[in-house]
């Protein structure tokens, strides 16, 4: 039987049941909700698709922000883990100004920005854990075809450089890659290759409408769908299969009065 939770219940119930830490921006020391000491909400009507933020200490600023994208950023979720809400949450954009009455940490700000969604957005909603489609990240059967990583030095640092259709990856462990494509494909991706250790790692796939959905790869590379770009150029493959998900379940939200 699912419960409607304002976020003053999430903390009860989380803290009853062991699963704070789960949850980022919940505490087990108090069920107050901080708040911010002043926040303005206003609909952002710009033309621009561009999302911006700025945080500090005492301070957030959200720009032209959909507010699905700020519930996924308040609770620490991946974008197939919010689910139900009307269309307007992911079309609609906000700018969000909101200050502290003093300086707070990282995880004080997200509390009080969930005290801002509930009481600005009468969110409410509830947790489940569902069975969902995931993928399974594995090794193809013709083996990886993976490069160990360079060491880090002055003229050489690990990091990510993602472009349409490509996809570069330094000092990247296989459950980074996974995270990666988790993001990609907004999919589960678990990651069961059993490689260990860092590589670099060079990505080329087709992002129209002109590639495949199958790992056969077709004769033209331009056309390689991601699926096929994982299993012939690094010898890992993504098996489609369902896994139990926890997901957030919208249950009430309102557009914000603005001021």
């Amino acid at each position: 039987m699912k419960q409607t939770m304002t976020l003053a219940l999430v903390y009860r119930s989380l803290a009853a049941a062991g699963f704070l830490a789960a949850w980022p921006g919940l505490s087990s020391q108090t069920t107050s909700m901080p708040t911010f000491e002043v926040a303005s909400v206003k609909l952002n009507t710009s033309i621009h698709n561009g999302i911006g933020n700025r945080f500090s200490p005492g301070s957030m600023q959200w720009t032209n922000a959909p507010l699905r994208t700020l519930i996924e950023e308040t609770y620490h979720l991946k974008r197939y883990q919010v689910l139900g809400g009307p269309a307007w949450i992911g079309s609609d954009r906000w700018d969000i100004d909101a200050k502290a009455a003093k300086p707070a940490s990282s995880r004080e700000m997200f509390e009080m920005m969930g005290s801002l969604l509930s009481d600005r957005f009468q969110l409410r909603f509830h947790r489940e854990t569902r069975q969902l489609p995931v993928y399974r990240l594995v090794v193809a059967k013709d083996g990886p075809k993976l490069a160990q990583a360079k060491e880090q030095d002055a003229n050489h640092r690990w990091g990510t450089t993602p472009g349409p259709g490509l996809l570069l990856m330094t000092g990247a462990s296989m459950e980074k890659f996974a995270a990666w494509l988790s993001v990609q494909l907004n999919q589960p991706i678990i990651e069961s290759t059993g490689i260990t250790g860092r590589y670099d790692l060079r990505l080329e796939w087709a992002e129209d409408d002109s590639q495949t959905s199958d790992v056969d790869a077709p004769p033209d590379v331009a056309k390689w769908s991601i699926f096929s770009a994982v299993q012939y150029q690094l010898g890992l493959r993504l098996e489609s299969t369902k896994g139990a998900v926890e997901v957030l379940i919208i249950d009430h939200v309102e557009r914000a009065t603005v001021n």
